[in-house]
This record gives structure tokens, C-alpha cells and sequence, in this order.
């Protein structure tokens, strides 16, 4: 039939959207060597933490509220924690998931779904402020498959930092002082 062209032919011309998936894996892989080759410090590491993640995700008792609290999560283990930075819309902790209201005013709104009643729709900015919608104002409402949390976020650091910022992220204690 005229479909199996169609699909040869897409194929030919996207060869999978499986790119994006080797792409990473090549990535992962090579961060999770210079990571497991040398220590890191975890006080140079914090400072990179506190620039490029303290805004939105806790660790121990600093950073924001936007993200997941890290704390409790799978740090130490590198094949959780990778995939998890490096593609962010791969999957979505629940309740994070960032929804886009249409209001019948015409706002468009958007942020984490922090709360919902009969009556209320509560979203969480980015900046962690709540708004407060009434369920009568709501046009839509759609949650988005892609995160918040932008990509990229290891680019640029030096295989150094790389280990330092790693070492910070998987330490069991905060560091004191």
C-alpha cells in the first residue's frame, strides 16, 4: 500500500527521533566517565549547585521550591541522576508537570499545578508565588510534556567541575558551613 512509501520515506528523511536518544546516551556516558575518573570537591561543587540549580530545586536546607526537593532522591546513583539533567522531559516527577490555563479573560497562565479544587485552580510560578484561579474563569487547561527545568544545564563546565559539581550533588551530609 501507498503508507509503507510514505513511512520509507519519513524514515529517510527523520531517521528516527531516536537521535536525540543516542545523542544522550553518548552523553551520559561521557559525563559519567570524567565523573567516576578523578574526585571531585563538593565545596567548589556547591557554588556550581547554587548557581545553576539552588533556584529551583532544594538540597539538604538551601534552594527554592519550584523543582522536586533533591534530598531524599536517588543521588549516589549516577544512572538516575544523568538522564535526569540532562533530559528533563524524559520523565516528569509528579506533580511537576507544568500545566497552561486559558483564562475565559483571555490570560494565559501557566506553572506546576499546586492545588485543585471544585472551586480553584491553584498554580505554582517559577518564581514560587501561587495563583489563585477560579475553576468558573478556566477556559483550558493542558498540562505540557516538557519540563521547566531547561536543557543544558552541564554545558559549559569543565571536566573538573563536572567532578565537583558531582561530588556535591551525592554527598549524604550537607557540608557544613
Amino acid at each position: 500500500g501507498h503508507g509503507v512509501e510514505v513511512a520509507a520515506q519519513a524514515g529517510q528523511l527523520w531517521p528516527g527521533a531516536g537521535h536525540a536518544a543516542t545523542g544522550q546516551a553518548a552523553e551520559v556516558a561521557r559525563v559519567r566517565a570524567v565523573v567516576e575518573g578523578r574526585p571531585g570537591s563538593p565545596y567548589r561543587g556547591r557554588e556550581l549547585f547554587m548557581q545553576r540549580c539552588a533556584a529551583c530545586h532544594k538540597l539538604f536546607h538551601k534552594g527554592g521550591e519550584v523543582g522536586p526537593n533533591l534530598t531524599h532522591y536517588q543521588r549516589d546513583d549516577l544512572d538516575t541522576l544523568l538522564p535526569g539533567i540532562l533530559d528533563p522531559s524524559r520523565e516528569i516527577r509528579e506533580g511537576f508537570e507544568q500545566m497552561h490555563v486559558q483564562t475565559r479573560d483571555g490570560r494565559l497562565l501557566s506553572g506546576f499545578l499546586a492545588d485543585r479544587t471544585d472551586k480553584l485552580l491553584i498554580l505554582r510560578g517559577i518564581d514560587g508565588g501561587d495563583m489563585v484561579i477560579e475553576q468558573s474563569q478556566v477556559e483550558s487547561a493542558k498540562v505540557s510534556p516538557h519540563s521547566l527545568m531547561p536543557e543544558g544545564l552541564l554545558a559549559g563546565l569543565s571536566d573538573q567541575q563536572l567532578r565537583d559539581f558531582f561530588a556535591y550533588l551525592r554527598i549524604a551530609q550537607p557540608i557544613r558551613n
